[in-house]
Order: C-alpha cells, then sequence, then structure tokens
C-alpha cells in the first residue's frame, strides 16, 4: 500500500520479530517467566490450608469449655475443628473465585488500554501486598488471623494468578504462528504445572522446617522478584495486540493502520463476553452455535472437576494426617504429572491426530457444513460468519467476511477438527476418574489420584486452541488480544 500524508512515521509492525527462534527468544522468556509465576502463587497453598487448621486448633481450646490437649495423638485431629477448617476454607474459596473472575474481566480490560506487560507486572504488585497482610495474620492467629486471610482475597480482584495465566496466553497467542497455538498452549500449561509442582514441595518443606510465616515471607520476596522480572525481561506489546496479517491484493484492506480504539469505560471489558454469543451465517441462511456451546460445556466441565486439588489435600490432612509438607509433595506429584503430559505427551497427541486426520478426506469443521438448500458459495468455515450484534449510537453495517481476510481452513494444518474431538473425550474421561474418587479408602488411592487425574488434563489448551479457531479473523481484529487469550 503506497504512503500517504496520514501514513504515521512510526508504525507497530506486525510483531514477526517476536517470533524469531533464539535461547532466549521470546517463547523461552514467556516460559520463564510462567514457570516463576506459577511456583510464586503455589507457595503458599499447602501452607495456607495447614494455617487454617492450626488457627482453628487455636480457637477450639481458647474456650475455656474445651480443656487442654493432654494425649500423644494430634491435638488438632478433632471433627469440630475439623468441620470448622472445612467451612473456613470453603468461604476462602469463594472469595478467592469470585475474586479471580473479576481480576479476569479487570485484566481484558487492562490488556486492551495499557498493554500486556503492564496489565502482567499487576498480576505480582497487588498479591504482593496481599502476603503482607497473611504474613500479619501468622503472626496474630485465631479467628482474627482467618478473618484477614478470608477478607485479604479480595485483592485477588486488583491481581492474582487468574490473571497472570490470561496475560501468559495472551503473550503466547502473540508469539506463535496459528498453526502452533495449540500446542504451544498445552507446553505453557505444562510449564505452568512444573511451576506449580516446585511451589508446593519449596512451600510445604519450608512451613516444615522454618516456620507457619516462612512460605509467605519467601513468597513476598518471589513476588517483587517477578514484578522485576516481568517488567524488564518480557517485550512491550502495544494495548489490542499486534494487527491481523491481510492478503495485500485484498480489496477491502483498510487503508488506515491498526489504531485499537481504547474503552472509555472500566466497565466496557463486559463487551469480551460478546464473543460467546450466537453468530450467523454471512448470507443469514444459518446460526453458528459453537461458541456458546464450547463456552457452556467449558464452564461445568470446570464446576465438576475444579475442586479435586482440594479435596484431596482435605481429605489426605483430615482422614491420614497429612502434614504441609507430605501435602506437597502430593500436589507435586499431581503437578509434575500433569506437566509431563502437556509438555510431552499433549503437543505429540494433537500433532499426531490432526496428521492422521488430514489424510482423510471426510474431515469435518467444528462449524457444520452447509445445508442442502444453501447457495454452493456460502462458507463452512467460522471465519465466514458475524455475531448479532447491535452497537447503539454507531452505524454498523453487516457484510460478508471477505475470505481473503480469514485465517486457512481450520482442518488440514492447524485447524480444530482433531482438537473438538479430542475435548470431547478427554471431559468424558476425566469426569469418569473423578467419580471413582468415591471409592478410595486409604492414602495410596489418594496419592494414586493425584498422578492419574492429571494425564487427562488437556480439556484446557484445547479448548483455547478451538476457540481461536472458531472466531473470526475480523472479530479477533476488532475484539483484540482479551478475546483471543480466552
Amino acid at each position: 500500500m503506497p504512503a500517504s500524508e496520514e501514513t504515521p512515521l512510526l508504525t507497530k509492525g506486525n510483531g514477526d520479530h517476536l517470533k524469531r527462534k533464539g535461547l532466549f527468544s521470546t517463547y523461552r522468556r514467556i516460559l520463564l517467566a510462567t514457570f516463576l509465576l506459577s511456583t510464586t502463587f503455589a507457595f503458599t497453598a499447602t501452607p495456607l490450608i495447614y494455617a487454617y487448621r492450626i488457627f482453628n486448633c487455636q480457637e477450639y481450646y481458647a474456650d475455656p469449655a474445651h480443656p487442654p490437649y493432654e494425649g500423644t495423638g494430634d491435638a488438632c485431629a478433632v471433627p469440630a475443628i475439623e468441620s470448622h477448617t472445612a467451612k473456613d476454607i470453603a468461604i476462602m474459596i469463594t472469595l478467592t473465585t469470585f475474586s479471580g473472575t473479576l481480576n479476569l474481566i479487570v485484566t481484558t480490560w487492562e490488556i486492551k488500554n495499557w498493554g500486556l506487560r503492564r496489565a502482567i507486572i499487576n498480576q505480582t504488585f497487588w498479591p504482593a501486598l496481599r502476603n503482607l497482610t497473611q504474613i500479619y495474620a501468622t503472626i496474630v492467629g485465631g479467628r482474627l488471623g482467618i478473618t484477614i486471610m478470608q477478607s485479604t482475597q479480595l485483592i485477588t480482584i486488583l491481581g492474582g494468578g487468574a490473571g497472570y495465566l490470561l496475560s501468559v496466553n495472551s503473550y503466547m497467542a502473540e508469539v506463535v504462528e496459528p498453526e502452533e497455538r495449540t500446542a504451544a498452549f498445552g507446553v505453557l500449561a505444562g510449564i505452568a504445572m512444573l511451576g506449580v509442582a516446585n511451589g508446593y514441595i519449596c512451600g510445604g518443606l519450608s512451613n516444615d522446617f522454618i516456620g507457619l510465616s516462612a512460605p509467605f515471607e519467601i513468597t513476598f520476596c518471589l513476588l517483587v522478584g517477578s514484578t522485576l522480572f516481568t517488567s524488564i525481561c518480557l517485550p512491550y506489546i502495544p494495548p489490542g495486540g499486534f494487527p491481523v496479517k491481510k492478503d495485500p491484493n485484498s480489496a477491502s484492506e483498510d487503508p488506515t493502520p491498526h489504531q485499537p480504539k481504547k474503552d472509555a469505560s472500566v466497565f466496557a471489558f463486559l463487551h469480551c463476553l460478546r464473543i460467546f454469543l450466537p453468530a450467523k451465517y454471512a448470507d443469514g441462511k444459518g446460526t453458528f452455535w459453537g461458541l456458546p456451546l464450547l463456552g457452556f460445556g467449558a464452564f461445568w466441565s470446570v464446576m465438576a472437576t475444579a475442586y479435586v486439588p482440594l479435596m484431596l489435600q482435605l481429605t489426605a490432612t483430615n482422614q491420614y494426617g497429612f502434614k504441609p509438607g507430605d501435602n506437597g509433595f502430593l500436589m507435586s506429584s499431581n503437578a509434575l504429572s500433569r506437566a509431563a503430559f502437556l509438555t510431552l505427551a499433549f503437543p505429540r497427541i494433537i500433532a499426531y491426530g490432526r496428521k492422521i486426520l488430514s489424510r482423510s478426506t471426510t474431515a469435518v469443521s467444528p462449524v457444520p457444513p452447509p445445508l442442502e438448500n444453501e447457495t454452493a458459495g456460502l462458507p463452512s468455515d467460522p471465519t465466514s460468519i458475524e455475531p448479532h450484534e447491535v452497537t447503539s449510537g454507531e452505524n454498523v453495517t453487516e457484510s460478508p467476511v471477505n475470505l481473503q481476510d480469514a485465517m486457512p481452513p481450520t482442518d488440514k494444518t492447524h485447524g480444530s477438527a482433531f482438537d473438538l474431538e479430542f475435548l470431547r473425550y478427554s471431559m468424558v474421561v476425566d469426569a469418569g476418574l473423578v467419580a471413582l474418587l468415591v471409592f478410595s479408602s486409604n492414602s495410596a488411592h489418594i496419592w494414586a489420584a493425584a498422578i492419574i487425574l492429571p494425564l487427562v488434563s488437556g480439556t484446557a489448551p484445547a479448548c483455547k486452541g478451538v476457540l481461536l479457531d472458531m472466531v473470526p479473523a475480523t472479530q479477533k481484529e476488532r475484539r483484540v488480544v482479551r478475546d483471543r487469550a480466552r
């Protein structure tokens, strides 16, 4: 496109320089940052549960109605203490889930308006302040300590583990080629699990060998170090991400450079949820329900299985007397098994499955083929659909998406046909294995569950890959990084 008077002297570029390979490439720096952040956020996971048990134990024996314990066993192995511990942890998890959900939404707004690097810095800065209050809670103990730890989970709204995962996934979506995304998301999740395993072990051992406050103090130092690392080592990506590549011969090419419009209100981050609305085909003769169904299925999959790691820890602590160090090794086994699967096996499964499926002439797309009474030119690719949107106060024109602007078909090289099949069966097998946990009767079953359950943990990266392929290219450009990261 020839330059004109309106062409900026300095442009953002297309981000190709970030895709270069090397010993300390952007890709590897993202993986290193993910490992460091995962270690940091998992460091207090097992000590936190143990701290709740100790605080409830202190509160129980502080009551004059309960005489001091004079036995030789575990003084805290009392049903009343265990029930109060479970209740307090449930309250904390509820607040954490609520805050984490809002954190995801706030982070998407930050990514669009401030850029990825500033958004990810916020995910470690605010948790550092939260850890300072938790250090104080471990000093005061009792009911006050529990209340402080529960209430400080609200700080997660401004920064936390959910937002950091969204940010690193957004980074990864920018620096890898489209056909490499699903495998890259799997490797990223595997590295995250490796960091989680490291955090579980180190956090549990520091609690056992140093003291109850030690894991929280070490975590504060790690959060400060993580903030410095991400601010210095991760590259700058402009708000809204780099523009989607287009065919230079396309007649529909916008003569103006990619200029993402910043949202005027923080509540504009809710616009990202529009991506899950049913979408219509370009000629209006059909409706595509793939995205809302995918989101609905992923939600219930998480709803059914996300509590399992916490359940394993509570069961091991209350029924089998596990200490923080023991729980650390238990959960690290779970995380290492997940990391090994996602890093080593998952990319190979995806690559092999796509290779086999691409040989077949009957490979299908996640989008249903056109109906018999539809025109022959009606595209069956998700890149040829537009969502049902009506923007008040703006002139909205709905026209068919130019196929030259769309991404390549999804059935061959980097398509989600096999990914979708993998996603379906992974959810079914995962639910079946979780259901078998009701028959556990000794600690060996808990250890077995911690190692075996992660072997069906490819649901999340497969879902991300399918979602990215289902979203039209023009929608990705309009909705920018925040939608692609999901």
